[in-house]
């Protein structure tokens, strides 16, 4: 087994670059990928846009610029670039003279669900539209953020969201008191995982029985618990009232941006407790969850780094699952485009991880 910190991910996929709220009109911002620098940038006229974060001159970064009108300026000499990245101005030229044919790269871009994504490396064709989380934008549910930047390997990350039976870490918030594995389905694209989770009467598990409107005088609520690995994002849904989202950049070796939404279903009767309820349930159980999750993002980070070869035992089969498809996006890639050298200066390729 190669060292998982050796393995990239697939650059002709949608990634997250930022949330559409955080991009207004005349805005830039550096966006990172596997060590590379992109730039995305929303136009006067509400357009977004997504180029190589490098003047064609003297490679100053993009983003430290303005956005005027429809093209981005360069912060050093002024050179400006249209959304194509061909360069369109130089102040300082001649009105007759031809301007030079210089570009910079320019990249896929889209909105949808909430979110700006690019293709950091395209492909022809396109791959699919990104994920549509649509049906839970309405008024029926609840939701909010947990967006946060992880200091760990994107498998580290992706592999734990899969891995259910990780709730020890977790245990003073655990909200279910059984959890048992019932199905698991693979092939080249997915991994999906069903279990099981009883719920009892300790504080967190009432917590949640609240959220989800379930029986509160039953001693024990049993939930179907679904997890999804669309590569290269993650899904989870518990009983028909919650919902999480979990969309992936990895920036580079041991830095990942994750984009969290939690949905939890507006039931009628519960409605006023829920919103009063539901701030103290994101700060005082799931920004600790989330904090453990880095604590412990770090100390598998470590590990991998100094026991790389050594055997792991993972009696989990939905989270060997994801590591396998993990592992077979990657070789697969490199197979067809061949060593990523200086492209993605983010992975490096040791122990044998294209092999």
């Amino acid at each position: 087994m190669s060292n998982l910190c050796d393995i990239g991910v697939d650059p002709r996929c949608w990634y997250p670059a930022c949330r559409s709220d955080e991009l207004g009109p005349g805005q830039a911002r550096e966006v990172r990928f596997l060590g590379r620098s992109f730039v995305v940038f929303r136009d006067g006229q509400g357009a977004v846009h997504c180029l190589d974060n490098a003047c064609a001159h003297r490679r100053v970064a993009l983003h430290e610029g303005e956005v005027r009108d429809c093209r981005i300026v360069c912060p050093y000499h002024g050179w400006e670039y249209g959304p194509d990245g061909a360069l369109a101005r130089i102040p300082y030229w001649e009105e007759e003279a031809p301007l030079p044919r210089l570009r910079v790269r320019s990249f896929p871009v889209a909105e949808r669900s909430g979110l700006v994504w690019f293709v950091p490396e395209p492909a022809d064709p396109l791959p699919p539209q990104p994920p549509d989380t649509s049906r839970w934008d309405g008024g029926e549910w609840f939701s909010f953020r947990q967006d946060r930047v992880f200091p760990n390997h994107y498998g580290v990350g992706l592999i734990n969201g899969m891995d259910y039976t990780h709730f020890h870490l977790h245990r003073k918030y655990q909200p279910w008191s059984r959890l048992r594995l019932r199905d698991l389905e693979t092939d080249e694209q997915r991994v999906f995982g069903s279990y099981e989770v009883t719920s009892g009467h300790s504080r967190a598990e009432r917590t949640l029985r609240m959220l989800l409107g379930s029986d509160r005088n039953a001693s024990t609520v049993t939930y179907p618990l679904e997890v999804y690995y669309d590569y290269p994002h993650h899904q989870a849904r518990l009983g028909d009232g919650m919902v999480v989202w979990a969309f992936f950049r990895p920036e580079g070796r041991d830095r990942v941006a994750v984009y969290i939404t939690l949905y939890i279903k507006a039931r009628r009767g519960t409605r006023r407790l829920r919103q009063f309820a539901e701030p103290f349930f994101r700060r005082l159980v799931l920004a600790r969850i989330q904090e453990q999750d880095a604590w412990i993002g770090v100390r598998e980070q470590i590990a991998w780094e100094t026991r790389p070869d050594e055997p792991r035992c993972e009696l989990n089969p939905v989270a060997a699952a994801a590591e396998r498809l993990l592992r077979s996006r990657w070789q697969a890639y490199v197979e067809e485009a061949g060593p990523p050298d200086d492209r993605w200066p983010g992975v490096r390729l040791t122990h044998g991880a294209a092999r």
